[in-house]
């Protein structure tokens, strides 16, 4: 019999939040989130915004990405902390763009998600992207 521990599967949850990021999916980002009117994303990494609530995030996210071709973020993870319900990841945020008039940028940031334990499944509620440094 197989058993996912919750620290995998928290792992698991998170690493699909930065591969639905990178391929700009929507739908992916959907299964990720509890989509809630207390969901936050304080985003971008430089000079962030607060955006509360489903509406106001993937708002945020349809008007970021319709300005890249190529959008790549991941996160080198640095700790999982789980306790009851709540789950925390925090680690390295590595991002690579190229806007449709062929610039390119990169970041390195702190990032910060926290999951909580519903559905049968971790679902994200806050996710936060601090700029460490960026380059052009």
């Amino acid at each position: 019999m197989s058993h996912v521990s919750d620290k995998e599967a928290v792992k698991a949850a998170n690493l699909a939040y930065y591969q639905a990021l990178s391929t700009r999916d929507m739908r992916a980002i959907e299964q990720v989130w509890t989509r809630g009117t207390d969901n936050i994303l304080i985003a971008p990494p430089a000079n962030p915004v607060t955006h509360i609530g489903w509406p106001a995030i993937t708002g945020n996210w349809e008007r970021y990405w319709s300005r890249f071709v190529e959008f790549n973020v991941s996160m080198q993870t640095s700790a999982i902390n789980i306790l009851g319900p709540v789950a925390w990841v925090h680690g390295i945020e590595t991002s690579r763009r190229r806007t449709k008039t062929g610039e390119t940028s990169s970041s390195t940031n702190f990032g910060t998600n926290i999951f909580v334990a519903q559905n049968n499944g971790w679902l994200m509620v806050f996710h936060q992207s601090v700029a460490m440094s960026t380059s052009s």
